[in-house]
């Protein structure tokens, strides 16, 4: 928690050292499309076309800044994730970039326009994600779009008690044969909502030792619209894939921190 939320005052601190007026950019860099690229060109360059008709002096200093944030973006830009924000003056230029999407804005004025990062920062500070499985359930805490912690939890085919894991991979428990996965599928089904019941307790309790902000559901819809019902608790979206065999990493960026459409 210390390190994210170092970093979170950490910018904060440098965007208020800025002095002057302040070009402003939020930009969705989706890696797998070239489209921001193009999209960043226009948008700065609309800037100074605004203001070159009623101050040919301030676009003059705006297109300077622009060009000189271009470079620093291409020297970046094969370490960009889902999106970028920038702040820059005739002075100093600071770029974050953000593994969660943001709304494409460019704007110029007297202060930097951080009304959106804080609005992210809150949004993102403390994310929670229950990811679940047939076998089993993974809580995810993620702030700022990084991975901060996670903890597997399986139901044993045996005992069925809940066992607690870090840093494993489901599949510890129950044989990977084809006819005891389908039997632990069997019994699943039908006993999925005891199942389920006898772990919101914990789910609560990591919850609210962690300080979740929001709540991300994601599986198979069988299995979080039972559990939401079970939980009774805010959620924030629920998402119906299944991520059987992926790493915590791939499910964190193949949903709540999806790339948006360029």
């Amino acid at each position: 928690m210390q390190k994210t939320l170092f970093r979170r005052d950490q910018i904060r601190k440098e965007i208020e050292q800025l002095e002057g007026p302040v070009l402003t950019f939020y930009l969705n860099t989706n890696p797998l499309s070239e489209e921001w690229k193009i999209r960043l060109k226009n948008g700065l360059k609309r800037i100074v076309e605004y203001h070159k008709a009623s101050n040919p002096e301030e676009a003059k200093l705006i297109s300077d800044i622009s060009e000189k944030v271009q470079v620093k973006v291409r020297d970046i830009a094969r370490n960009l994730a889902t999106s970028l924000v920038c702040f820059a003056t005739k002075d100093n230029i600071l770029l974050y970039t953000f593994r969660f999407p943001v709304e494409n804005h460019f704007t110029w004025n007297k202060n930097p326009d951080t009304e959106q990062l804080e609005i992210l920062f809150e949004k993102y500070v403390r994310t929670g994600v229950i990811l679940l499985q047939s076998n089993g359930v993974t809580l995810i805490t993620a702030t700022l779009g990084e991975l901060e912690d996670e903890v597997h939890y399986e139901i044993d085919f045996d005992t069925e008690n809940w066992k607690q894991y870090k840093g494993l991979a489901y599949g510890s428990i129950i044989s990977s044969g084809a006819t005891h996965m389908e039997k632990f599928e069997r019994r699943m089904r039908e006993n999925r909502q005891r199942w389920y019941r006898s772990i919101v307790s914990t789910i609560r309790n990591y919850k609210k030792e962690k300080g979740w902000n929001s709540i991300y559901l994601i599986g198979p819809s069988e299995l979080t619209g039972t559990l939401k019902e079970l939980l009774n608790e805010n959620v924030t979206a629920e998402i119906n894939r299944n991520y059987a065999n992926r790493t915590t990493r791939e499910v964190l960026e193949g949903t709540i921190y999806a790339p948006v459409e360029a």
